[in-house]
């Protein structure tokens, strides 16, 4: 028993050493070329999720973005602390999201009111950030409805 207790600590303490969360923080471009890659699911789909280029600053309680959309900066603030964030989004639209961790990924689940052939719809949506080897910021998208929300895989190489 006091053997298993053992091999238990260290494969535990093995796997949180080897999922540190990354810093976030930089100036990020769109990689076209890379992004034209397959992701894990054989997709393509070209989208600069978070625009040609944007600033984030990364700190231990929030991740704040500054996004350049058509010549204009977005600002998005999301709380790492658990606590729901309110952004608004190009077109004033409201965006409650809340931030997770899940090991080095980071997690962003976003809600939001939209109106589909007229009527009243709930978009639901989550991003999931990380860090890959090579250092390129890796940003894919999933959500409902599946008539607004295309799953999507954006690639971001650090300028800065």
């Amino acid at each position: 028993m006091a053997v298993f207790l053992l091999l238990l600590v260290c494969l535990t303490a093995g796997t949180s050493a080897g999922r540190q969360r990354p810093d976030f923080s930089g100036t990020w471009t769109f990689d076209q070329q890379k992004t034209l890659k397959p992701g894990p699911d054989g997709r393509i789909v070209l989208a600069a999720m978070l625009g040609d280029e944007f600033v984030a600053l990364h700190t231990a309680t929030s991740l704040t973005l500054r996004i350049k959309v058509q010549g204009e900066i977005v600002v998005a603030v999301y709380d790492l602390t658990g606590k729901a964030s309110r952004n608004i989004s190009p077109g004033d639209i409201e965006v409650t999201s809340r931030a997770s961790w899940d090991g080095d990924r980071l997690l962003i689940d976003t809600e939001s009111d939209s109106t589909e052939d007229g009527k009243p719809v709930v978009i639901r949506t989550r991003r999931v950030l990380s860090i890959d080897e090579a250092g390129d910021l890796i940003i894919e998208r999933s959500g409902t409805p599946a008539s607004a929300v295309t799953p999507s895989r954006s690639v971001y190489r650090r300028v800065r």
